[in-house]
């Protein structure tokens, strides 16, 4: 007589039957219990009983970034998470840390796509995506053991919900994208001046010079973006689906850059029986990228007082290079098809027991084509045989993984717990070859066949590695107040030796829901108060699979006998290390969370401390071992910290017919390194960020990983006097800069120099803002970071005579003229590493601004449509920094390299608008 009706994260109803023949029930979103769900490695948890530290972002959010790489809409949108762009170029991948720089080595999470675990996203269209999850403390991250250390990004996609008739949507945006700002650089008459001024008449009539903007000449005033996505879904009580297909083009600001995807999406669910289910998670995708010329560095260096053509047309030959030529004679195009997915099936018995068989596979075929006609610009700027390159790749990796799940639920209790056994190989292979002097030019001939066989090379390489695993989780709640959660996950890898190939990875968690003790105070202030704490150790495998191996290379020859002949000869090249043992993460996360004024008020706040121990790090070894003094052993032989705080605060109201939300999020992180190579008696001193023969970072004990390091400056030199009575070095004159003497021993030498600041931001923070009056909405979201520095090496790269900034007209001119910048110079002794280059790297970015308006429900039920929605929309409108740079938004993939800006391809700034329909 009573239907009742339920479902998670919504309040029950029970209705009387009674004479209906039809109900129809709106269930209302239970608000108190917040019984959202959250995707966690292998299963669901619901939030309140969730003891880990789990951020989600939705698919709104995630659609409202236009990128080749959907990972970039976690920008600003996670507490501890940093998502920054190595460059502007299409199709490149964002580089992403979580809590910090964890290891000396690939710090990169991992994605784990509808349970496909995989490195990039880079093949899926964001419109397939339903929602991302960022797993970040040891109890969420340790199910995936030696994967986890840098954290993991759950991304679920779409799948259909049962609907009287099938649910098709379609959407199309169009964007132009130019650059956000240039870089400030002399023109023709303050070139010619700044020469002038060291070399004394190199430019009589200066106003009769060029004037030639490089950057205007190379950068597109507008570029365009397409964007069409249309899917399919629905679902009955035996199948449910979802088909999607995508296009994304993107041109790039400067020819032969562009980027194109095509991807299908096809997922689906059919119930066998009431206890049996099958279903498949699948993506297939096509990418045809130019990769762009690096012509960015081109532009910065060459003379503005050059014409870039001669006066028949063809290319001038340019002081610093011709950035048009480089361009018209860049050719360098990639493409790959990508197949990624599982197939799976599952088997509930005894009521509380369910077996799932999975079976996945990450696939992916590629081909890199660059070609060079014959061409001569300059005697630094010529091709003189024509050139072919052509490689081939194919990168596979198919995990097999069986789970075997219990739940248990009663009105006190709720048990869930999970064992699995996977398995997992990678196996990959590359070709290369390489042709001079093609028959002919044109692209039709872009092939080895057509160049001559006399200069032919060729190479050819592969690995192959596997892992198995063994998991074990449980999670109990009781009478939804105290939660406890303990993971295990036992890791053996083909990466490391037989000494030490299994690594085990536990992790305990234990949560309190305050609030549904019998003394929380029945208040509207505060309705919800959780605290929940984590302890585990996660591992990290992303190492070079032959650094166990001492290896042996050919080609080495050598003249022996009497007569004395060539003898082809092979050497020891690299010293393995068979004892090499994971590193281990040891993490320790405290939470808090609260909602105060009926849900309004949404707060979380975390503490963490994260320890990696057995950091693999590649050192010197002597000399006599035989293979060089410039060779390397890896050891287990550092160790690293990382520390801070995180917030995440929401408001959201609806007052009538308008609503509005406000979002804070902000992460803090203090890097130290704890012991570098003490174990094995080598200098404790890695340096990097190598430029023209130049190491300006450095990684010590006791310091962040690849902090700045060089001179420190203490003004300059104004006469012969000052020069004579303070400690200078040999090349260095009136004019120059002052070296800090710091031990104060009178010498100016290389154990003078300090450290000068750390790429690491002390704070990267978020906000947001949303305003919404009936079918209209704006939403502004704001990103940045603070306390942290740039090395502007672009500035110091001096190899012969280039162009410069505009800050180097604030030049020295005599005495007392300035005390910042020194006398003009093409190079020298004040362009070595020290903080005249470093630049403060914070900023604030509105990175995306939107309104929209959804038409009215009933109005469009008329057409037999669903929803319709138009908006504008705005992307890196603004950025406020000090940063001279195109942008002080630098991805740093090599920790030890730290952030070394040496010409870029700039973020852009993009307008777009866009229509979404569903039927």
């Amino acid at each position: 007589e009573i239907l009742v009706f339920s479902y998670i994260g919504y309040e029950k109803q029970e209705i009387q039957v009674g004479n209906q023949s039809t109900i129809d029930v709106v269930l209302n979103v239970d608000a108190r219990a917040l019984e959202e769900v959250v995707v966690i490695g292998y299963g669901t948890v619901r939030k309140s009983d969730l003891t880990g530290a789990v951020s989600t972002v939705k698919a709104e959010d995630i659609s409202k970034v236009p990128s080749g790489n959907a990972a970039q809409a976690l920008q600003g949108k996670v507490a501890g998470l940093q998502v920054l762009s190595p460059s502007g170029e299409p199709g490149v991948n964002p580089v992403i840390r979580l809590r910090g720089v964890t290891t000396l080595n690939n710090n990169d999470p991992i994605f784990v796509v509808d349970g496909v675990i995989t490195d990039d996203i880079s093949f899926l269209s964001s419109s397939d995506i339903e929602s991302m999850e960022v797993l970040k403390d040891a109890s969420a991250t340790a199910i995936f053991g030696s994967r986890g250390s840098n954290g993991v990004i759950m991304v679920t996609t779409k799948t259909g919900t049962e609907t009287e008739k099938p649910r098709v949507n379609l959407s199309y945006e169009m964007g132009l994208e130019n650059v956000d700002n240039q870089i400030s650089l002399m023109d023709g008459r303050q070139f010619a001046t700044y020469v002038n001024e060291f070399d004394p008449g190199s430019y009589n009539n200066i106003d009769a010079l060029p004037n030639t903007d490089w950057q205007d000449l190379i950068f597109k005033q507008n570029a365009p973006i397409h964007k069409l996505d249309l899917s399919v879904s629905g679902a009955s009580e035996k199948l449910d689906y979802y088909f999607g297909g995508s296009y994304y083009s993107q041109e790039g600001i400067i020819d032969k850059s562009s980027f194109e995807r095509i991807s299908l999406k096809s997922n689906t669910n059919y119930k066998v029986r009431d206890f049996i289910n099958l279903g498949s998670n699948l993506t297939l995708s096509y990418i045809n990228k130019e990769n762009a010329p690096g012509v960015f560095a081109t532009a910065y260096r060459a003379w503005p007082i050059d014409v870039p053509y001669n006066d028949d047309g063809s290319y001038a030959d340019v002081n610093g290079g011709n950035a048009l030529a480089a361009i018209e004679y860049h050719n360098s195009n990639e493409d790959a098809l990508r197949l990624l997915g599982n197939v799976f099936g599952e088997v509930t018995f005894l009521k509380n027991f369910r077996f799932k068989t999975s079976f996945q596979i990450d696939a992916e075929g590629s081909e890199n084509k660059s070609f060079a006609p014959v061409y001569f610009v300059g005697p630094l700027q010529q091709n003189e045989e024509s050139d072919i390159g052509v490689s081939t790749a194919i990168l596979s990796t198919w995990i097999w993984e069986n789970t075997l799940s219990y739940n248990y639920s009663t009105e006190r209790h709720n048990i869930d717990a999970i064992v699995g056994y996977t398995s997992q190989l990678t196996t990959f292979e590359n070709l290369r070859g390489d042709r001079r002097n093609l028959l002919r030019e044109d692209e039709d001939f872009w092939y080895l066949n057509a160049g001559q066989q006399d200069f032919q090379t060729n190479e050819n390489s592969a690995f192959k590695n596997s892992i198995v695993s063994y998991l074990f989780r449980i999670n109990y709640s009781y009478d939804s107040r105290y939660i406890g959660t303990f993971t295990f996950r036992r890791d053996g890898s083909s990466k490391f030796g037989e000494n030490n190939r299994y690594g085990n990875f536990p992790a305990f968690a234990v949560g309190w829901n305050i609030y549904n003790e019998s003394f929380f105070p029945q208040t509207t202030f505060l309705d919800k108060l959780k605290l929940r704490a984590s302890w585990g150790i996660i591992g990290n495998e992303k190492i070079d699979w032959r650094a166990q191996y001492s290896t042996v290379a050919g080609g080495i020859d050598a003249v022996l006998g009497n007569p004395e002949t060539l003898n082809p000869g092979a050497s020891l090249t690299n010293l393995g290390n068979p004892d090499l043992q994971w590193e281990e993460t040891e993490q320790i996360d405290i939470g808090l969370e609260f909602n105060m004024f009926r849900s309004r008020l949404v707060a979380e706040f975390d503490y963490y401390r994260k320890e990696t121990n057995g950091i693999l790090v590649n050192l010197t070894v002597p000399a006599h071992m035989g293979i060089g003094s410039f060779q390397y052993k890896t050891f287990n032989a550092a160790d690293v910290l990382n520390s801070g705080f995180e917030f995440n605060l929401n408001w959201a109201d609806e007052i009538n017919d308008f609503s509005y939300g406000i979002g804070v999020i902000g992460s803090t992180v203090n890097n130290e390194v704890l012991s570098i190579g003490t174990d094995t008696g080598q200098d404790s001193v890695i340096v990097g960020g190598s430029f023209l023969g130049q190491n300006v970072t450095r990684t010590i004990q006791g310091r962040s990983i690849g902090f700045f390091y060089g001179w420190q400056i203490d003004g300059v030199f104004q006469s012969e006097e000052e020069l004579n009575n303070y400690p200078h070095l040999s090349q260095q004159d009136v004019g120059d800069f002052r070296y800090v003497d710091t031990d104060g021993n009178g010498v100016l030498n290389e154990f003078d120099k300090v450290q000068l600041g750390s790429w690491i931001p002390d704070l990267i923070y978020g906000f947001n803002l949303n305003l919404g009056y009936k079918g209209f909405n704006l939403s502004f979201d704001f990103q940045g970071q603070t306390g942290n520095s740039i090395y502007n090496a672009k500035q110091a790269t001096r190899f012969s005579l280039l162009n410069w900034e505009t800050k180097f007209n604030n030049y020295w001119t005599g005495a007392g003229s300035t005390n910042e910048d020194p006398r003009p110079s093409s190079g020298g002794v004040n362009y070595q590493p020290s903080n005249y280059f470093l630049e403060s790297g914070s900023y604030l970015r509105l990175r995306t601004a939107q309104i929209s308006y959804t038409f009215d429900a009933v109005l469009l039920s008329r057409i037999s449509m669903r929803n319709a929605m138009i908006y504008l929309r705005g992307t890196n409108l603004f950025t406020i920094t000090n940063y001279s740079g195109y942008s002080p938004e630098i991805g740093v993939g090599n920790p030890i390299s730290g952030a070394l800006d040496q010409g870029i391809y700039p973020i852009t700034r993009i307008y777009s608008v866009g229509i979404n329909l569903t039927f």
